[in-house]
């Protein structure tokens, strides 16, 4: 075996006794006064402004008439059997439970705190889109509370009544097409109260006789002229009523705010080959009739 040179030998030696000298000289380790973890909250607003959109905006509008838009009754019997704390006091149809928005819910049970900024930034940011055909559909928005219809800024209505309903709406029958605004007056309020857009498009029914028509557009009154009272000077209010007979007049009544007559994208997949030309509102009404 050969023999190591005393002077490598020396050599190690020495970097041995370096080493053992500065760990034993090494003062020991203290924690920094500010080591604390840092919380969700300690994060600037901006930031978990950021975090907030990323789990809650929506690249297209929210569409409320979805039977599933509010908790399905099994999971509101079993929140109030554990008495769950709640954002929207304790509504357990809160709409927060979307079926889309249900996984990434659960950053609104953490604090109220939490809870309040989440939400602000999901009602004010977001577009949501409600139809008025149908009540109990349509009553389930408001579920969500005045103080989140407050919060909403960007509002799309759409009106439309299904075939069979409309076929039937004769003035001697008074079926129900529209309910009333005036019904649920404070909700309304709300919901107008700090909007910056209202679209509504409204689908005058195209099949069948015209005969119905009056009827359609009276019962809708009764919402537009509601909302045409309150909705606010400041809201850019566009309505897409296809220049129709009878609603063209009514929405002219109703809304004396100012308002812009447009072409809505679902305008167009509503009423495709019977879209009426806006430069001839008083020529013969066009439909799939021939």
């Amino acid at each position: 075996m050969a023999q190591r040179d005393p002077e490598d030998m020396s050599a190690d030696t020495l970097t041995q006794g370096m080493t053992e000298l500065s760990i034993q000289e090494r003062p020991p380790f203290q924690q920094r006064g500010d080591s604390n973890p840092t919380g969700f909250l300690d994060l600037p607003l901006e930031l978990r402004n950021e975090i907030y959109s990323y789990l809650f905006l929506y690249d297209g509008p929210i569409w409320t008439f979805r039977i599933w838009f509010t908790t399905a009754k099994r999971h509101i019997r079993r929140l109030t059997k554990e008495n769950a704390p709640d954002c929207c006091d304790k509504n357990w149809g809160c709409s927060h439970y979307d079926a889309r928005l249900r996984p990434l819910t659960g950053i609104l049970r953490t604090c109220r705190q939490i809870s309040e900024e989440a939400l602000e930034v999901l009602y004010t940011q977001n577009t949501f889109h409600v139809s008025l055909e149908n009540s109990s559909r349509f009553l389930n928005f408001f579920t969500i509370g005045e103080k989140n219809l407050r919060r909403i800024r960007y509002l799309q209505l759409s009106a439309y009544t299904y075939y069979y309903a409309y076929c039937i709406a004769h003035p001697e029958l008074q079926w129900e097409l529209f309910r009333p605004a005036a019904n649920e007056a404070s909700q309304w309020r709300a919901l107008l109260e700090g909007l910056r857009t209202l679209e509504f498009v409204m689908k005058v029914p195209t099949w069948g006789h015209h005969s119905g028509w009056p009827v359609w557009v009276t019962q809708l009154e009764t919402v537009m002229g509601f909302i045409g009272e309150h909705v606010s000077e400041e809201t850019d209010v566009t309505i897409d009523d296809n220049y129709s007979m009878y609603l063209c007049e009514a929405v002219d009544r109703c809304f004396k705010k100012p308002f812009r007559r447009v072409r809505t994208l679902e305008g167009d997949r509503y009423y495709y080959k019977t879209r009426y030309d806006p430069d001839n509102i008083t020529g013969p009404v066009a439909s799939d009739e021939g």
